[in-house]
């Protein structure tokens, strides 16, 4: 079977990063297909064909952005595509192929296994069946016990067999930071004073969205700390720095917004202003993490502050860590950032964090993403402002949501043009798959080729400053 869709998608002459740009392609389209079809609405009417490319591409770049409210739209087959495209698209098609190869006792190819590790963005992946087990033996297990918690509340709620798929429904969604749900158009606002819901929805986007590598290192060193085999000293120390700037970052990330969430919404009669001071405590921290990458929320966003508006551009732009089901440009890519500003500015020639020395390749690499996907974000922004009459606050929101695959918007989603929903699907598209996976699999570059690879040129002088 794997070999029959190797052949007639020519995924053997094509390269890593354009197999990895084309299994999200495709997808995409075969969800939007099944949406477009009278089986999957409830009216049992044929959908939009660009509604439903909207929301295959949404979901299967795990971003939450809809032009319509899922649970009012769509059956029960309908839903089922959806949660399939999100769990899909969260660990990526080309993961579960590898999966299959695996479980049908082939060994993946060399060229299988680059693909993998370009797909879960791996420094290597030398052990790639254990690695790859773990990964869907893990996720199962979170899922799991999310979906098992959340059926506490939605069961009596909703019924056995609709409060069971809507809390799988709900842990998926979380895990893999898709941010839909089918509970219909306020989101989780029903739940904003639950700590069960709240608190497990908040663990699963955490965990979803701190990248696989983390996971692991994390595991085979706190096997040892419970053994008793290291202390809980040398188990800090022996994380990795990969893992460790991941936890930094992304606990600074968490506690900040949501200290300015609090300030800022504290009194605002739209938001916070209502709640009680723990109410609003949960809330601040709810929707600091679900607006980094995750798109759930208790709260109306129609009603925040400016401040508080803009303040989410900038979190969502970062998003989550690499490695994971999160989009963004990655806490690793802004943690290189600073550290490189940080040492240059002390006037230190080798960049140093926890006594470790940060190559001058992976800054480079970091700054192409960083600047790259601005300049993503201020072109769609650029073209929406174009096509779309709203405030140019509520456009600039929409732009780096569906970029940081996030799925918060201020509410001009359902009112969004022909052209503008084409400018956000091909942002939550290359935010998905990442711009340089884009331009490598656009561009197809092959070193040697050209005649500035064999020539050197003097070295030319800038003023900077």
């Amino acid at each position: 079977m794997t070999n029959i869709i190797h052949s007639a998608l020519g995924f053997k002459k094509m390269s890593p990063a354009q197999k990895i740009a084309a299994s999200f392609l495709i997808v995409i389209l075969s969800g939007a297909i099944l949406l477009t079809l009278p089986i999957s609405t409830k009216d049992g009417s044929f959908f939009n064909p660009l509604d439903a490319l909207f929301t295959a591409a949404s979901a299967t770049c795990v971003t939450g952005l809809s032009t319509v409210t899922v649970a009012d739209t769509f059956n029960l087959f309908g839903q089922i595509v959806i949660l399939a495209m999100i769990q899909v698209g969260g660990l990526g098609l080309m993961t579960f192929m590898a999966i299959f190869i695996i479980a049908t006792r082939r060994k993946l190819s060399i060229n299988e296994k680059i693909v993998v590790r370009e797909m879960l963005n791996q420094e290597n992946l030398w052990n790639t069946k254990t690695f790859l087990l773990d990964i869907l033996r893990y996720t199962l297990i979170f899922e799991g016990v999310g979906a098992i918690l959340l059926a506490f509340r939605m069961i009596p709620d909703y019924g056995v067999w609709d409060g069971i798929f809507k809390s799988i429904f709900l842990s998926i969604s979380a895990f893999c930071n898709a941010g839909f749900d089918t509970l219909g158009s306020t989101s989780l606002q029903a739940y904003a004073h639950d700590p069960l819901v709240c608190l497990t929805i908040m663990a699963l986007i955490v965990i979803g969205g701190i990248g696989f590598a983390v996971w692991f290192d994390m595991r085979d060193k706190i096997k040892d700390l419970l053994k008793r085999k290291i202390t809980f000293h040398k188990f800090r120390h022996s994380l990795s720095l990969h893992t460790k700037i991941v936890l930094f970052v992304s606990a600074v990330l968490i506690l900040v917004p949501a200290l300015l969430i609090l300030i800022l919404e504290y009194k605002n009669p739209q938001t916070l202003g209502t709640f009680t001071f723990p109410e609003k405590v949960m809330t601040a921290f709810f929707e600091s993490i679900a607006l980094r990458t995750a798109g759930f929320s208790t709260i109306a966003y129609s009603g925040l502050q400016s401040a508080t508006s803009l303040l989410m551009i900038v979190v969502m732009f970062i998003g989550g860590s690499p490695g994971g089901t999160a989009g963004g440009v990655k806490t690793t890519t802004v943690a290189l950032l600073v550290i490189y500003i940080v040492s240059a500015l002390k006037g230190n020639g080798k960049m140093v964090v926890w006594k470790r020395t940060i190559g001058q390749n992976l800054v480079t690499h970091a700054m192409g993403i960083f600047f790259l996907n601005l300049l993503t974000l201020l072109t769609g922004t650029f073209l929406l402002c174009i096509v779309e009459n709203a405030q140019f606050i509520k456009i600039a929101f929409e732009a780096a949501s569906a970029l940081a695959t996030v799925g918060s918007s201020l509410g001009i989603t359902a009112d969004l043009t022909s052209l503008g929903k084409i400018v956000i699907i091909m942002m939550m598209y290359i935010g998905r798959i990442g711009i340089s996976t884009l331009l490598i699999s656009i561009l197809r570059h092959k070193s040697g080729n050209t005649a500035s690879n064999k020539v050197s040129y003097p070295t030319g002088n800038i003023i900077v400053g």
